[in-house]
């Protein structure tokens, strides 16, 4: 096995290994037994309250372990290769934040599935990364094992706090605004008219300022609505941005390619 699947190995087992423990198992308890009307009690409180908790240990040690793989490739790229990166972290909270709200072990697991597929994601971005800067892992695990160790120590209801905390969503939420902002203003610069991905920057802040009020009201069926609205809008956002960078780089080359034939 040569250096680059090591590495590849590494990472996956590494982003997605929280996500082993299995929710089936649970499932199946809750559903076998009943009560004495032989009523079938699989979303229970004595069932969703630890798969809550559970889920609230994963988030956390998760986005510590992202935080510290984006810190590392930032540090190695100089802050010029860690945007995917923080778009993935972004999205793998996002589909963390509803579960506080969540009433049932069907809307749980699909709350899980997206943040193991969020991670995946985010271990192929890493890879990619690492192999374009020839990155250590040795290096890479340092910074990781920085980042989590603070939050091992955390107790039962530090993580909770966490997952319910509406300061972590303002932060995820406000640094979203902030390179949206950052990336439509590069475009703009260069003398592209943004006028459709502000208006989709637009409908994001609204769906999240809603999706917020959603969760304070414990409204969970609109939690989910919401949730899966703005996946696509973001979807769309960054869609529309690549294309827009593309049109630009090639509008660029062009400009200089007329250039250098008038000299």
């Amino acid at each position: 096995m040569n250096r680059q699947e090591i590495l590849i190995t590494g990472l996956v087992l590494l982003f997605i290994g929280a996500f082993l423990v299995p929710v089936a198992g649970a499932s199946t308890q809750g559903t076998n037994q009943s009560t004495s009307g032989n009523t079938v009690i699989q979303d229970s409180a004595e069932l969703i309250s630890p798969l809550k908790m559970h889920v609230a240990y994963i988030g956390k040690t998760q986005q510590a372990r992202m935080d510290g793989v984006i810190s590392y490739i930032d540090g190695i790229s100089n802050g010029t290769r860690t945007a995917g990166l923080r778009q993935i972290e972004e999205d793998y909270l996002t589909a963390t934040f509803p579960v506080p709200v969540l009433r049932t072990v069907d809307e749980i697991t699909q709350a899980r599935e997206e943040m193991r597929h969020q991670s995946i994601l985010f271990s192929d971005e890493t890879n990619a990364q690492m192999a374009k800067l020839n990155g250590s892992i040795a290096d890479m695990r340092s910074s990781i094992n920085a980042a989590v160790d603070p939050v091992e120590s955390y107790s039962s209801v530090q993580y909770s706090t966490w997952l319910a905390s509406e300061t972590t969503r303002s932060m995820v939420f406000n640094q979203s605004k902030e390179r949206r902002t950052a990336s439509l203003t590069d475009l703009s610069l260069h003398g592209m008219d943004v006028s459709y991905p502000e208006n989709l920057s637009a409908q994001i802040d609204t769906r999240q300022a809603a999706f917020e009020d959603a969760l304070l009201k414990n409204r969970n069926k609109d939690v989910l609505r919401i949730n899966g609205e703005l996946k696509i809008l973001k979807q769309q956002f960054r869609a529309t941005l690549e294309e827009y960078r593309v049109d630009m780089q090639a509008r660029m080359k062009a400009k200089d390619t007329a250039a250098n034939l008038t000299e």
